[in-house]
């Protein structure tokens, strides 16, 4: 009875040991599939890729979601990179920005179903699934030189960009698990979680971005923005009507017009300051919103100087000397009016900023013509 017993209990300890080291192994297995590291020899994919992906710099970009990021400057104004990540039947995303804002971005998305790879390219525009274009942006990717592949649980996105130099923000999103883009329009389910740093590609460096990722913040693009709106594009043209249609309120109107356009040209000097201590980052326009701006800048130099040096009212050269003043003035609030309009395209600015400063010009154009209509029928008069 005894030797029975302890038989018994010798075949259970060897079944639980049988059963452990099963379990052992197939968690081993399994951890085994889904890791992939930078000490590895290279990308478990490289025959996949469809270019070559040895000497990659490899680094580990977002612990919670095991990210990892491979690039390498690949030829003369090109960059390849590839991106793994668990696959848990979701999409994977990597945007690139000059801000460090989601909004705004351009992103290279890729993902795996049915045993087919699918990498399309987003330009993100706004917070909603519906301001997520496909196959939009500012990225110039490379044709042919995109794949999505999914091999021993993770997903592998290879893609190569044409640029002298990727923008230096990195934005990261993992898509809702189960729910892929669909089929039909490839509208992009809103992201599970994000993750976001500046990236020094020489040192593979990467550090918390200033921005937020999701949108907020004011990085210096912004307050250079909102800068020069205030000053060149909301001041300015408030103070030229101040001295245009207010003349019976003397001398009133001369020191209000002096006032509101010494501020205007205060802040816009700050804007321009802060403006030429930022890098355009491969934007496009931007050489055009620079020049534009110089011009503006110089124009509002010379009123500032005009002023310093008007003539006597009783002056012969008086005359000459309003025109002057006048035409350069308005020159330069229709010329600032226009780049402000193209430095938040260029910015890519949320559609608030636009709307906003939209609804602005349009009721100080219906106040101006309103004004010119009435100075006209007070001449008839």
């Amino acid at each position: 009875m005894g030797a029975a017993s302890h038989s018994s209990s010798v075949r259970h300890l060897f079944l639980l040991c049988l059963l452990g080291f099963c379990f052992a192994f197939a968690a081993s297995q399994q951890q085994q599939q889904q890791s992939d590291s930078c000490s590895s020899a290279g990308v478990a994919v490289a025959h996949l890729v469809p270019f070559n992906s040895s000497s990659f710099r490899c680094l580990t970009v977002w612990k919670d979601e095991d990210f990892i990021l491979r690039y390498k400057n690949t030829g003369d104004s090109q960059w390849s990179f590839i991106l793994s990540a668990p696959d848990k039947g979701s999409y994977v995303a990597v945007g690139f920005s000059g801000k460090g804002l989601m909004v705004g971005s351009s992103a290279v998305v890729g993902w795996s179903s049915g045993g087919k790879g699918t990498v399309k390219q987003y330009y993100l525009t706004g917070k909603s699934p519906d301001e997520c274009y496909p196959d939009k942006g500012r990225l110039t990717l490379v044709k042919n030189k995109a794949v999505a592949v999914s091999r021993s649980g993770r997903l592998y996105i290879a893609f190569q960009l044409s640029t002298d130099l990727p923008q230096p923000h990195l934005i990261y999103a993992v898509g809702p698990e189960g729910n892929l883009p669909s089929a039909s329009d490839f509208t992009l389910p809103m992201h599970r979680s994000m993750h976001s740093h500046s990236f020094n590609y020489t040192s593979g460096m990467a550090t918390k971005s200033s921005g937020s990722g999701v949108g907020g913040g004011f990085p210096p693009e912004r307050k250079h923005g909102l800068l020069a709106m205030m000053g060149w594009g909301v001041l300015m043209p408030l103070g030229m009507m101040a001295a245009r249609y207010f003349r019976r309120a003397d001398p009133y109107w001369f020191y209000a017009h002096m006032a509101i356009q010494g501020v205007a040209f205060a802040v816009g000097i700050a804007a321009a300051v802060l403006g030429f201590r930022l890098n355009d980052d491969g934007l496009k326009n931007v050489d055009v919103h620079r020049a534009l701006g110089i011009a503006i800048l110089a124009m509002a130099s010379l009123q500032v100087m005009a002023f310093l040096a008007r003539p006597d009212k009783t002056s012969k050269v008086r005359r000459f000397w309003n025109w002057y003043h006048h035409y350069i003035g308005r020159a330069a609030i229709v010329v600032s009016i226009g780049n402000i309009f193209l430095g938040l395209h260029i910015a890519g600015e949320v559609s608030a900023y636009i709307v906003s400063y939209g609804v602005f010009v349009a009721v100080w154009v219906i106040a101006v013509a309103a004004f010119e209509m009435n100075r006209c029928y007070s001449d008839d008069d």
